[in-house]
């Protein structure tokens, strides 16, 4: 998914969504340096989710073993 920078409010990026919508993301979630017109790429990474659940669930068992 892909977001434009529409416009910076203060500490406020105002983001247009691919539906045109518009969402205001505080500027410390974004990266450092973002401007008016920037596109931001939103993804999910499986990889790095399977391996916080593994570590988490291993975490979870080493508390609480039967």
């Amino acid at each position: 998914m892909k977001w434009i920078i529409d416009r910076i409010e203060g500490n406020v990026a105002v983001c247009e969504l691919p539906n045109c919508d518009t969402i205001n993301i505080s500027l410390s979630a974004l990266p450092n340096g973002v401007k008016e017109g920037d596109v931001i790429c939103l993804s999910i990474d499986e990889k790095e989710a399977e391996n916080r659940k593994k570590k988490i669930d291993g975490l979870m068992n080493s508390l609480f073993k039967d």
